[in-house]
């Protein structure tokens, strides 16, 4: 071969390594287009994108904008995929968990996998009866209520801690876990004021495990549920006025209509007469006894969110609840049929992914004609 063939040759060579090259990236973009993604119905704040051998998680703020955290989910010895460089990786199939939330130990047993729990928090405040004997039997563990013991969870090494953000102090905990090496999960249910879109993120959890397809078919007999008896409650010609909680501290947190509880009650077929006011404090308002009173004096429910159990522990704290239409009549209902001995409420539990028990529960306080043989299960009449 003559220097002309060589040098010709040479330059083919280098043309087609510097072709592979350029194409390199495109491949690689190629790789990383969505393919799909999870079908979401009442808009949570979370969506689930589907990419050739690997999803991405991602929870939103107040809009898909306001992104709050990212995971990208991929098997075990698969390379990290490109433009995902902030999102936290998880390894999949995910062997177990930790939860420090009690609302999230009831998506792990509506799933069926409670068993892949590792540790639990605020373990006395669960209810949940295979959590609590798995913790009698020294198959998890709690990791604390008040201050979390990080060096316990860093030891058991959970493919990661789902935790809710601000809400249970997580914010702190995500930060601690990291220096230390252990991955968190923001699972932010409690952001949803829509009582159906509060009980999808089931998916949510369950896209870690892989068993959305589980996850949507308990979701759908939920929905289902809910959806009949809202339709049923929706027929009734009379609405009774309702109020809810007590005041704390010599302030009354009443709800405003966009709030979870008031979404209920409005399903049920009840008139909530705070419904068109607006809020002052997160979705709530603060407000003083007298205002209270002014408004709810002859108001036909009075739901209570507290931990009292009769009529006469609500008079002990405060002479002048006496004096309510509602509490004369004994119309007052409390949501703590199911407690632990630490105070710990079944309702912010498995209520919150079972909102068609709670809205059978309020038809049948509001209207109990349609629902005569309904037994309350999170609700009691206090006496």
């Amino acid at each position: 071969m003559n220097h002309s063939q060589k040098l010709c040759s040479f330059f083919c060579v280098a043309f087609v390594v510097l072709l592979c090259s350029c194409n390199q990236p495109q491949k690689q973009k190629a790789h990383c287009e969505k393919q799909s993604s999870l079908p979401l119905k009442y808009k949570p704040h979370f969506s689930v994108d589907y990419y050739d051998g690997f999803k991405v998680v991602t929870v939103y703020g107040t809009d898909t904008a306001n992104l709050l955290a990212q995971y990208v989910l991929l098997p075990k010895n698969k390379p990290a995929p490109v433009g995902f460089d902030k999102a936290t990786l998880i390894e999949t199939p995910v062997r177990s968990s930790i939860a420090v939330s009690t609302n999230h130990v009831a998506i792990y047993s509506k799933l069926g996998i409670a068993d892949t729990l590792l540790a639990v928090a605020n373990a006395e405040l669960i209810y949940d009866s295979l959590v609590r004997k798995n913790l009698a039997e020294k198959k998890l563990v709690s990791v604390g209520s008040n201050e979390y013991d990080f060096e316990l969870i860093a030891m058991l090494y959970p493919s990661f801690v789902l935790h809710s953000g601000s809400y249970d102090g997580g914010d702190k905990l995500q930060v601690k876990l990291k220096s230390m090496g252990v991955k968190t999960v923001l699972c932010a249910d409690y952001m949803e004021q829509n009582p159906l879109a509060r009980a999808e993120w089931i998916k949510f959890v369950a896209t870690f495990y892989n068993m959305e397809a589980v996850a949507d078919s308990l979701f759908q007999i939920t929905e289902n549920k809910y959806l009949q008896l809202k339709q049923l409650a929706a027929s009734v010609e009379h609405k009774p006025t309702v109020f809810c909680n007590m005041p704390f501290k010599e302030i009354w947190y009443m709800p405003t209509g966009q709030n979870f509880s008031a979404q209920l009650i409005a399903d049920a077929g009840g008139d909530f007469l705070w419904k068109d006011a607006k809020p002052n404090n997160g979705l709530n308002l603060s407000l003083d006894y007298e205002a209270v009173y002014a408004k709810a004096a002859n108001a036909d429910i009075w739901l209570v969110n507290s931990l009292v159990n009769s009529l006469k522990e609500m008079s002990g704290a405060d002479t002048k609840n006496k004096e309510f239409g509602a509490f004369k009549k004994g119309k007052v209902y409390n949501h703590n049929n199911r407690t632990t001995v630490a105070g710990g409420s079944d309702y912010w539990e498995s209520g919150v992914m079972s909102p068609d028990v709670l809205l059978a529960d309020l038809i049948h306080i509001f209207h109990p004609e349609l629902m005569p043989a309904h037994q309350l299960y999170y609700y009691k009449q206090l006496q």
